[in-house]
């Protein structure tokens, strides 16, 4: 779920990279400064997940003080690891010494079939204040630290708008390392609610994320719902879908279609999506209303082609892909199936072809106009007209079995299964 971040994070390191790279040709190499990393590994994931739940722990504590927040040279490589997947062709690495952080990247020119690349090397110290750099090479080549920052610091604004360059860069006070952990102090206001939160998802949307009053509304109006008995507390999950998706029809002429959507479909994930939905999106999906504890009826027991764990993977896959509302080179369901296999032992293209029929819907109602989504409800007639039928999408295997027939995330074989469950997402009436 908080790959989106990640994908963010990079394609602003690009910009910097791009910023540089205006300086003139003579900083392009043939070679990359950065080797090739091997596939994303359930370790990957798992370090890339600690990274997360730490910061929102930190953000989530008292916010009348700024927050300590600890990570690691393993946890923010394998953020790297995980988020060049989003931008093709990118390598990094980063590196936690004594009094420093440097970071290495390699980017290739596109069209220049890999023959020609943007080499960064930045290294950052500690710091009190503001952040700072100590040192910025493109191609080779040093450039004076501070007046590349402000570039980049401008380019991001430029780019991605809602000053969120600024707002990145205020996000920490100051940085402290022992190697080969970091710890930063975090500005709360600068990352929270109206801050780097808000302005990733509004970046990654291509416009601003609705309020979080207007999720609290369409949750308050679902769980009335379920309590009234409207909504069922066992069996089917087709009516909660139903109920969600007219709701978002019907308030779309009042707020505008995209944030009517994205509003419910939040509303849907917090009552009834994965328990770590709140772990990325945080107050972006409203505050817990009074009279929770009075709600007696919950989704535990709901079921999505048969699964409680599909209902949650498909709820979840569409309301970020709504915040999000961008096409991504790698599904969600592809990391999340990586994590599973730790403990679990096995990995499920039944999970992934849940979530990526979450992502496709919400593609298409976000690309369909608000007039036409009464026609598009009225397909939803039983659940595998919005999701995937598993009997033709592979089981849970073990890891040993996976790697035995398609080798790795990388592998032909692999591209060609995913392949093969978009041709059956295309198929379900909802898309035709």
């Amino acid at each position: 779920m908080f790959f989106r971040l990640l994908r963010f994070a990079l394609s602003a390191l690009v910009l910097l990279v791009l910023v540089a790279a205006g300086l003139g040709a003579l900083l392009l190499e043939r070679a990359p400064l950065v080797a090739r990393a091997a596939p994303p590994t359930p370790q990957d994931v798992s370090e890339a997940r600690n990274f997360v739940r730490g910061l929102r722990g930190s953000i989530q504590g008292d916010a009348a003080a700024g927050q300590g927040f600890v990570t690691s040279e393993d946890e923010l490589n394998s953020l790297i690891h995980l988020g060049a997947r989003f931008v093709p062709g990118f390598r990094g690495e980063i590196e936690v010494g004594e009094g420093r952080v440097e970071g290495r990247a390699s980017v290739p020119v596109p069209g220049s079939g890999e023959r020609l690349w943007l080499n960064l090397r930045a290294a950052a110290p500690e710091f009190e204040g503001r952040f700072r750099l100590a040192s910025v090479e493109v191609g080779g080549v040093p450039l004076p630290p501070e007046p590349t920052l402000e570039a980049g610091r401008i380019g991001a604004n430029l780019a991605f708008g809602n000053g969120l360059g600024d707002t990145v860069l205020g996000a920490a006070t100051a940085m402290r390392i022992a190697a080969p952990t970091v710890s930063f102090d975090l500005a709360i206001d600068q990352i929270g609610q109206n801050g780097v939160m808000r302005g990733v998802f509004g970046t990654l949307r291509g416009s601003e994320m609705p309020e979080a009053e207007e999720v609290d509304r369409y949750y308050r109006r679902l769980r009335q719902a379920m309590e009234a008995g409207e909504l069922p507390a066992e069996g089917s999950y087709l009516p909660y879908l139903i109920f969600t998706l007219k709701a978002a029809q019907e308030g779309a002429p009042r707020e505008g279609a995209a944030n009517a959507y994205t509003s419910a479909m939040f509303a849907l994930a917090r009552a009834c999506g994965a328990r770590d939905f709140t772990l990325v999106v945080g107050s972006l999906v409203g505050d817990e209303p009074q009279e929770r504890e009075d709600w007696r009826v919950e989704c535990d027991e709901l079921r999505f082609n048969g699964r409680i764990d599909s209902r949650r993977h498909f709820t979840t896959a569409a309301a970020i892909q709504a915040a999000s509302n961008r096409g991504f080179a790698v599904s969600v369901g592809e990391f999340k199936e990586l994590y599973d296999t730790i403990g679990a032992g096995g990995f499920d293209f039944t999970d992934i072809a849940a979530n990526n029929s979450g992502i496709r819907m919400s593609n298409t109602f976000m690309s369909t106009p608000p007039e036409a989504w009464g026609e598009l409800i009225a397909r939803i007639e039983t659940e595998n007209d919005a999701i995937v039928p598993f009997d033709e999408v592979p089981q849970i295997m073990p890891d040993e079995t996976f790697r035995a027939r398609y080798g790795d995330v990388d592998s032909p074989a692999y591209a060609e299964e995913l392949q093969r469950i978009e041709a059956l997402i295309d198929r379900l009436p909802i898309h035709r």
